[in-house]
Order: C-alpha cells, then sequence, then structure tokens
C-alpha cells in the first residue's frame, strides 16, 4: 500500500480504483503544479492522463489548491483507516464480519452474518460501516442482482435488521447509515428504507434509482442503474430537483463534502459504459444544495475522498 500521510495524514488506500499507469513523475509540459497540498481543507483529488502521477487536489467549488506526488503508480483509493469488511469462511461456509481500528488487533473478527450455503454462487459485501452509529449494512448478492440486506450491530455482529428481495438491482446506504435505497425492489419501484427499523420512507418510479445520498440525507443522485440516462440530484421527500445534467450519462463515483449537503459526481459517457472505449477519465461537476454548481474543466481519473466513516458505494473491501 502507498500512504499518503504527508498531505493528507487521515486517508490510507483500499480497493478498488482504475490503476494509474504512469512510470515516472516527471510531467509533461501540460501537467501542472499547483504547489503543496493545504492542510485542513477538505479536497478531491484527480489525475490528469499528462501524469498521472502528479494528483492535483481541487477544493469544493472546483478550485485547483495544490499537487499531491506520488511516488508510485496508484492501485487503491483513499479511505480512512477504520473500516469493516465481510469475508467466507470456507471451512464453515459463514459469512463473517470482520473489522480494523486503529489501535487494535489487525482484522478482528467480530461474528457471523450468515451461513451461506454456496459460496461460489452467492457472495456478501459490507456497503455500511459506521462506528459512530456501531451500524454495519451487509449486502448479499446471488447472480449479478441483490437478494438480501442485513443491518448488523458492528460491535457483535448481531442482526437489527433482514430484508430479502426478488430481482432487486441494487441498494444504496446514506452516509451515516440510517437510510437504505432499494432500487428496482422487486423489479419494481425503488424504496427509500428508513434502517435499522425498516420502515419504508418513500417509493420513487422504478427509472429512479438512486445512486446515492448527501451527506444530510436530504438530496439524493438519481439515474441508471443498467443503462446511460440523464442523472439528476433531487430533494428525495419532496420530488424537487436541484440539478440534471445537459446529456445521457451514467454515474461512474460520487463524494460528499461532510457538514454541506455537497456532492461531487464523476459522469461517464455512453461509450465507456458499454466498454467501447478504454478511458478512464470523467469530467466532474459539484452540485451545491442550493442548485449552483462547479463543473471543473477537462477530464481526470478521480480519487474521491470517502464518505467520513467509510467509502462510497462499496465500504466493506478487505485491507
Amino acid at each position: 500500500m502507498i500512504v499518503v500521510a504527508a498531505a493528507a495524514s487521515v486517508l490510507v488506500f483500499s480497493p478498488p480504483v482504475p490503476r494509474l499507469q504512469a512510470e515516472t513523475s516527471t510531467p509533461s509540459p501540460s501537467a501542472h503544479d499547483y504547489g503543496p497540498v493545504p492542510a485542513g481543507v477538505p479536497l478531491i483529488y484527480g489525475a490528469e492522463p499528462a501524469n498521472e502521477l502528479w494528483l492535483t487536489a481541487y477544493d469544493w467549488s472546483g478550485n485547483a489548491r495544490g499537487t499531491l506526488k506520488l511516488p508510485g503508480p496508484l492501485t487503491h483509493e483513499l479511505v480512512p483507516d477504520s473500516h469493516c469488511f465481510v469475508l467466507p469462511d470456507q471451512q464453515s461456509f459463514d459469512e463473517v464480519l470482520y473489522v480494523d481500528v486503529p489501535g487494535q488487533p489487525l482484522n478482528r473478527r467480530v461474528g457471523v452474518i450468515e451461513h451461506e450455503p454456496n459460496l461460489v454462487q452467492f457472495g456478501v459485501d459490507a456497503v455500511e460501516c459506521n462506528f459512530k452509529r456501531n451500524l454495519a449494512i451487509a449486502v448479499r448478492t446471488a447472480v449479478g442482482t441483490t437478494s438480501d440486506a442485513w443491518a448488523v450491530r458492528l460491535s457483535d455482529a448481531s442482526i437489527l435488521g433482514h430484508w430479502s428481495y426478488d430481482r432487486t438491482l441494487s441498494v444504496v446506504p446514506s452516509t451515516d447509515g440510517s437510510l437504505l435505497a432499494e432500487n428496482g425492489a422487486n423489479g419494481g419501484v425503488t424504496r427509500i428504507r428508513s434502517i435499522p427499523d425498516g420502515a419504508v420512507l418513500a417509493r420513487l418510479p422504478a427509472i429512479d434509482a438512486v445512486n446515492a445520498f448527501s451527506d444530510d440525507n436530504r438530496l439524493a443522485v438519481i439515474g441508471p442503474v443498467v443503462s446511460v440516462a440523464q442523472i439528476r440530484v433531487l430533494d428525495w421527500r419532496t420530488g424537487n430537483e436541484v440539478w440534471h445534467n445537459g446529456n445521457a450519462g451514467w454515474t461512474m463515483r460520487v463524494a460528499v463534502n461532510p457538514g454541506t449537503g455537497d456532492l461531487a459526481i464523476a459522469v461517464g459517457t455512453e461509450e465507456q459504459y458499454h466498454g467501447l472505449t478504454q478511458d478512464a477519465t470523467y469530467p466532474l461537476v459539484i452540485v451545491h444544495p442550493d442548485g449552483s454548481v462547479a463543473e471543473i474543466p477537462g477530464r481526470r481519473v478521480w480519487i474521491l475522498p470517502p464518505y467520513a466513516d467509510g467509502y462510497y458505494p462499496y465500504k466493506g473491501g478487505p485491507p
């Protein structure tokens, strides 16, 4: 692992992110050096194709604030130290919850979430790890669709809630784990559920898949799951639209700015979605709660900051 403690002491690396292929830190004429990365400023990192070892740090107004110079190719994305993950026990066929917390033993086993009868066809992942709320959300994927979700007490793996699905495309947690969007639930509407009590708070049309929530839980990024379409930012309780992109696309990555309601969305193209190009660079738009936006010119490989307690949308990757 590469650790950029000098520039971002609270961040470490954990998979997955597209591999940056640069072999040297010598910049091309089109790469820019914006100086040292400021401390204590919420930032978004983007690598330019001109030199993928130099990461430009942008603030949430879209301004370049510094350059982070990596010593070698980056193969992981930035995530905080504390996280949880689920790994199968190959002997017992149990799906086991683990946590990693600084100052505690590495890969500490918490407990069993579910006994898995077939580890080949099924798999369980942690998609939310919230240590402040003592809560994890785990999901089971079967043949490419989500079949189950669990609300789990992070300290002892006690099951607080369990929901089974039929043909649900995906589930997406809010930043604090208090909401869970069930996209295309039972092949139909998208439900937004309160966690851990399980109450259904809203039902959205089937075409409105939730890709992410703002950190204050007011806004939802609405976009396609299995296609390209218009991406929108909505107040999901009222249905009021805050922003939409002008062309069809898909949500590649999302970041939130804690305490502000801001969302940063990397938008993929139709050609990228269908695998017709190897281009891993994307434009980025920053959407503020009042509907104002900041678009960062050009396309980059984005290493977006995660939620305060994990990373979006797959928070449960092992170290």
